[in-house]
């Protein structure tokens, strides 16, 4: 690893005295922006756009829009969509036309304290410059830190050691991008691996007539960024496109994908969606509230103005959810549920849709509402650091059909299966409000009992299903149909957590709609585990762990100790507690006998 700091400390310092593009005047002068970056006011936007759409091919092999990867990286170096009044975009390409000038702003985030310690600025400091991590020698200091952060074993690594990782992971990103080595936009005619190249490095891989057109068009497009001349970039730009349709056209991605993905990149619709779903959680919770406590907990009309404003918000958030996985569907070429931040994206959206076929069904608010909660909470997780939202190519095993059958339907049973905790959790809580004379509270703990069974028995079908589909694909891919591997058998487990909950209503002792609750939201702690815990902490051929001892998050146990207490809680005020006796009903609690049918 020591090796790999010291090359990099090369480059940089090569960098750093390496002369200025063509066009730049020594000095500092940089086409008409004395002392400032390249900006692009003189540029039209429709250009702008068509640089946006070029394709190029990122370090994993996959074909994406410029746009793409110029939002990606400016993220990820800055921890912002947008940094200061620039356009990802604009930023990215103001990088290739004027690095010796963004080599000294502070763009670099930084945010652990011991971090910012090996490098020492002031602790209220978030951003740093690549110049500021050299010092006069012009060597790394963070070079030592660095390699005996790498050489440490992931599970001994301090919080300081994992953030630094992390750090140093972006300044070797912006490294690469001022240096135009991530602009990746030239096919290598004749390639057997069909690599794709940055300009500075194709020119020494390609020759001939093929060469010569690489070397205008690279030239007219870092001239014209400096310059800001629209003309020139925009005949770089179809020079560029013209290299890529005679040598890369098996490569370049459909016109569709290309536009869906941009409209990804530039709307961040599932962050959007977030905080509709939030919106729309609001008045439909208030709404089933108001109805327990004002209506009886009767059905609502639609035209009741609180649960139309949550019930259209709920709408729009699902809609706009679906037509988002749809385009990022169409612009991966795939299914989206190769990795977590996928996988929880589609997980919300099932929740969304079972919140919406049940309030169809129940009218209180209840069903949706939970529903846009949950989903809120989902997509949310989706946007933590663990998750990478980009676009990634599929590993071998996956690019099967298979990963839209069975991933799809296992998948969609999380969604269930979470909405019935939820469900769960409504009911425990209306037990606290049990007593004499509050016979509106108990019917709608049988209502939601009859939900919470409807959802159960769904997920509990979809999970089943999509493990047996499961096996056939093990068997198309490994040979063998069951392995015992650490995600099958907790998907097993699961299966038989929610198969002995759903036949609790057929154990007379057991027939009070709090123990369905108390099992339905217990049980989710299963779901987590299949979800989470197997990827994360056991290896295995689904998991992402490396068999090493990870450290479990503080949440866990906490989650698990709030979950714990809030059952004995809620078992304890039922116990002690008796519904008011009316004539033909049940002294003993809200017996509700098992529906015939969904």
């Amino acid at each position: 690893m020591s090796r790999r700091i010291s090359a990099f400390t090369v480059l940089a310092v090569l960098f750093l005295i390496t002369p200025p593009v063509p066009g730049q005047v020594a000095g500092g002068s940089q086409g008409g922006h004395e002392g400032g970056p390249a900006r692009f006011e003189t540029v039209p936007q429709e250009t702008r756009d068509a640089i946006g759409r070029l394709i190029m091919q990122d370090y994993q092999g996959r074909m994406k829009p410029v746009d793409t990867l110029a939002r990606a990286v400016v993220r990820k170096i800055t921890k912002r969509f947008a940094f200061e009044d620039w356009d990802p975009v604009d930023m990215y390409l103001s990088w290739l036309a004027s690095p010796d000038h963004w080599w000294e702003q502070p763009l670099i985030y930084v945010r652990d304290p011991g971090v910012k310690d090996l490098i020492g600025v002031d602790p209220a400091t978030t951003h740093v410059s690549a110049g500021s991590l050299f010092g006069p020698d012009g060597g790394y200091i963070l070079q030592e830190a660095v390699a005996e952060a790498h050489q440490t074993p992931d599970r001994d690594r301090t919080k300081v050691q994992r953030r630094l990782i992390g750090f140093d992971e972006r300044v070797n990103l912006f490294y690469l991008a001022v240096q135009g080595r991530s602009f990746r936009v030239f096919p290598v005619p004749g390639d057997a691996n069909r690599i794709w190249l940055d300009g500075d490095t194709a020119l020494g891989r390609v020759s001939g007539a093929d060469r010569e057109a690489v070397r205008v068009a690279w030239f007219d497009f870092r001239t014209g960024l400096f310059a800001g001349n629209a003309d020139r970039l925009a005949g770089a730009v179809v020079a560029i496109a013209e290299l890529q349709r005679r040598h890369g056209a098996a490569e370049l991605p459909a016109e569709r994908a290309v536009s869906a993905e941009i409209l990804l990149n530039r709307w961040r619709p599932f962050s959007r969606v977030l905080w509709l779903y939030g919106l729309a959680a609001l008045p439909l919770l208030a709404a089933f509230a108001w109805g327990l406590a004002r209506r009886g907990g009767e059905p609502y009309a639609l035209g009741h103005p609180l649960y139309l404003l949550g019930s259209v918000c709920f709408w729009a958030a699902t809609a706009v959810h679906f037509l988002a996985y749809t385009a990022r569907w169409i612009a991966s070429g795939r299914a989206p549920l190769s990795n977590g931040y996928e996988s929880l994206v589609f997980i919300a959206l099932s929740v969304a849709l079972a919140g919406f076929f049940f309030e169809l069904r129940d009218r209180r608010g209840v069903a949706s509402g939970l529903g846009s909660l949950l989903a809120f909470v989902i997509l949310g997780v989706s946007m933590m650091s663990h998750f990478d939202p980009a676009i990634g190519l599929l590993v071998p095993v996956l690019n099967s059909y298979w990963l839209n059958i069975h991933v799809t339907v296992i998948t969609a049973s999380y969604g269930f299966l979470g909405l019935g905790a939820l469900i769960g959790l409504m009911v425990l809580l209306l037990h606290f409000a049990k007593g004499p004379g509050r016979d509106h509270v108990r019917r709608s703990i049988a209502a939601l009992d009859n939900m919470l069974f409807n959802v159960i028995v769904v997920g509990l079908g979809l999970l089943t299903v999509g493990t047996l589909l499961g096996g056939i694909w093990a068997n198309e891919s490994w040979g063998r149909y069951w392995g015992w591997d650490p995600k099958e058998t907790w998907s097993l487990v699961t299966i038989l957590t929610y198969a002995v909950v759903s036949h609790f209503r057929l154990i007379p002792s057991l027939r009070d709609p709090w123990y369905l609750a108390a099992g339905g939201f217990a049980a989710i702690a299963s779901v987590i585990m299949t979800f989470f815990g197997v990827n994360f902490f056991l290896a295995g051929l689904h998991s992402y762990a490396q068999g090493g001892a990870t450290r479990v998050p503080t949440w866990v146990p906490v989650g698990a100790a709030l979950m714990l207490i809030l059952i004995t809680l809620s078992y304890l005020v039922s116990m002690n507690k008796e519904w008011q006796a009316s004539a033909g009903a049940d002294p003993a609690g809200a017996h509700v006998d098992p529906p015939k049918g969904m």
